[in-house]
């Protein structure tokens, strides 16, 4: 094992991982080896004979802990239990599915995804009579979601409240009551209630204290202020924390994301250890010195990195400026083929990177008119299509009856006469005689006010649903999907009303009964309530293939922790990136440089940027100056190109005017 050490770690890679007890800060600049320090570190601890159950891992997506895990199962050579390796999410979940009921809720709870949450307060937005005009579905959420990571508290408004803040308060109060009454939770609490476990139950905290004894965090830089605390609480005693991260790589300050966690964690953990990672296994050298160039323009930096590498001087960087965005998509597919045909690269390994997703429709048009095949991250994503949402809300209430949301998607769905007043009508009666809507739709017999066709449809709805439940005591959830897909008829109803891509939609289906193949494959012992929280706590780069030979388009916040031989960053414009919110602001400023500095280190061979002279914005084409990042990252180290660096046959005469096509 110490050899393996020596020979596949660098000087300061192998002083991290060697680190035993105490504080540790690995600042890990882009590239340099941050996943391989956690994987060794946590192979090095097993090795010294801690027991694998007292280490826990953190990170914030499931692709990459799983990564960690088998990686360090590989230099072990035996298989890790997946606790060991969480997102911050799924750590919560775990501890919410042991200790929820301490807090009123049972064990088997639903976690709300956004649509559902974003469904919920379109609910209680017109309970309470609300205008969208006043205060909007996405406005709440957004509103109630911030709070609850800057300001973890039910007193987080303050005393003198406008108007608008009483009523955001009143939509609060009562979408936290709906989630109580469907024994539901949202993503924010799946952090935010297990620190009103620890806070209010000493010996609950004491427990998960005494069980992880070393804790390692991954993207330290990117923790709110709730996973922050979680973090510190579990650490009080034993401190032996080793978190790794990179202040220049904190892009997520609207989610929460606060950059002082990572600056302040040698005042947080007195004593502790820094080591600097500065060797860079990814990119070229001129690549680098662009990025290097770039970031050290901003101030908030608690240290000074200077990233190099051995891979060889590489291709300067190429900017061009297109006159208008047509000729920069252009621009974009010629280099695209240049890449291919010129430099021997597959569509998957280049990527083109924009700030924001309204920005993709030109390329989009660009690339289906040369017939080169993409992929857009970030758009709706697997589990949020329709037929896979209507499956799993099955699931869901199968699992869990009184959740009432997942039960109104799908209790008339295939169509069974359940119409719209037989529902009002059962919810009054729930109301009145406090009966969850599931347990009232049991009782439907007794509701003479219901016409009996419809008592019929809903006494056959729970009959079959009760068959499915028992069921999923002993059925694997592929056969049990498998099954309510059958018998409900799902394909049928997909063909009728879906004509043109029912058989995509019956595609999607089997993918999902595939994955859950591979879930139970990963883990032989889990059950239906495991699944779901899985898919449940999925990003968009948690579902991301890249088997697919395709270039991906995606804004610069979905590129964080991927990496393609060829970047290509569009819209480098004053307004554009960095962001106009961000103009008159230095914090703002600063953290739009960390996310150009992000995207142009995820390139390895070729980084190449371009801005449009004149560009359609709000139904206007306007001029833009170029943006500041162009000057900042080039300086002596790219090329500026009067003309088009790869130039191919135009794709349209002159006098032909640019395409427009609506999105699908």
């Amino acid at each position: 094992m110490k050899k393996v050490f020596r020979e596949n770690l660098n000087a300061q890679q192998l002083e991290a991982v060697k680190h035993m007890d105490g504080p540790l800060l690995v600042v890990a600049g882009a590239g340099s080896g941050k996943t391989r320090v956690i994987t060794y570190r946590t192979a090095y601890l097993i090795d010294q004979g801690v027991p694998d159950s007292k280490i826990l891992g953190l990170t914030f997506t499931n692709k990459a802990a799983d990564e960690m895990r088998q990686r360090a199962s590989s230099l072990l050579r035996r298989p890790l239990p997946p606790p060991l390796m969480r997102t911050f999410h799924s750590f919560g979940a775990r501890i919410l599915r042991n200790e929820i009921h301490h807090l009123g809720y049972t064990k088997r709870f639903v976690i709300y995804d956004a649509d559902d949450s974003l469904r919920t307060i379109k609910q209680v937005l017109k309970s309470l009579h609300i205008k969208k005009d006043v205060l909007s579905p996405k406005e709440a959420r957004v509103a109630i979601s911030r709070q609850k990571n800057e300001v973890p508290s039910d007193q987080w408004l303050p005393a003198r409240r406008s108007s608008f803040e009483r009523q955001l308060i009143a939509v609060w109060e009562a979408y936290h009551s709906i989630l109580k009454q469907n024994n539901a939770v949202d993503f924010d609490d799946l952090i935010l209630l297990p620190l009103r476990l620890f806070e209010g139950h000493s010996r609950i905290l004491q427990r998960y204290q005494r069980q992880y004894r070393y804790v390692l965090v991954d993207e330290y830089q990117d923790t709110n202020a709730p996973q922050y605390r979680l973090v510190k609480m579990l650490c009080r005693k034993h401190k032996n924390i080793c978190v790794v991260g990179d202040p220049d790589q904190s892009i997520y300050r609207w989610r929460g994301s606060d950059i002082r966690n990572i600056l302040n964690f040698e005042k947080d953990f007195p004593g502790a250890r820094k080591i600097v990672l500065e060797e860079n296994y990814r990119s070229t050298t001129l690549i680098l010195n662009a990025a290097n160039s770039l970031i050290r323009r901003n101030k908030e930096r608690s240290t000074i990195k200077n990233l190099w590498s051995q891979l060889g001087e590489g291709e300067k960087v190429h900017f061009f400026l297109a006159p208008d965005e047509d000729d920069e998509a252009t621009a974009v597919v010629n280099a695209i083929q240049h890449f291919v045909a010129d430099q021997g690269l597959k569509y998957r390994d280049i990527a083109v990177f924009y700030r924001t997703h309204s920005q993709s429709r030109v390329i989009e048009e660009e690339l289906l008119a040369k017939n080169i095949p993409y992929t857009v991250i970030g758009g709706v994503g697997f589990y949020g299509r329709k037929e896979i949402k209507d499956i799993v809300a099955y699931l869901r209430v199968i699992a869990s009856p009184d959740d009432a949301l997942s039960l109104l998607r799908i209790i008339n769905l295939p169509p069974r006469r359940i119409g719209k007043a037989t529902l009002d009508k059962l919810a009054a009666a729930s109301r009145k005689k406090g009966l969850r809507l599931y347990e009232m739709a049991k009782n439907a017999d007794s509701l003479k006010e219901i016409f009996s066709a419809a008592r019929k449809s809903l006494s056959s709805f729970v009959e079959m649903m009760e068959e499915f439940r028992e069921k999923a005591q002993s059925v694997p959830v592929p056969l049990l999907t498998e099954e309510i897909i059958a018998q409900i008829g799902y394909d049928k109803m997909l063909e009728k009303d879906f004509p043109e891509d029912a058989e995509d939609r019956i595609d999607n289906l089997r993918e999902l009964k595939d994955t859950m193949w591979s879930f139970l494959e990963d883990n032989p012992d889990a059950g239906l309530d495991d699944f779901l929280e899985r898919i449940s706590l999925l990003t968009d780069i948690d579902t991301w293939k890249d088997e697919k030979n395709t270039v991906s388009l995606m804004t610069v916040h979905n590129s964080k922790g991927l990496e393609f031989e060829s970047v290509i960053i569009v819209g480098l414009e004053e307004g554009i990136f960095p962001h106009i919110n961000s103009l008159d602001d230095r914090a703002k400023r600063e953290e739009e440089r960390r996310l150009c500095y992000v995207g142009a280190t995820r390139a390895k061979k070729f980084l190449y940027l371009t801005a449009a002279e004149c560009r359609m914005r709000h139904g206007f084409y306007q001029e833009n100056e170029q943006s500041r990042f162009i000057w900042e990252l080039l300086g002596d180290e790219g090329d500026w190109e009067d003309e088009d660096p790869y130039p191919e046959k135009p794709t349209r005469a002159k006098n032909q005017p640019p395409r427009r096509k609506k999105r699908s």
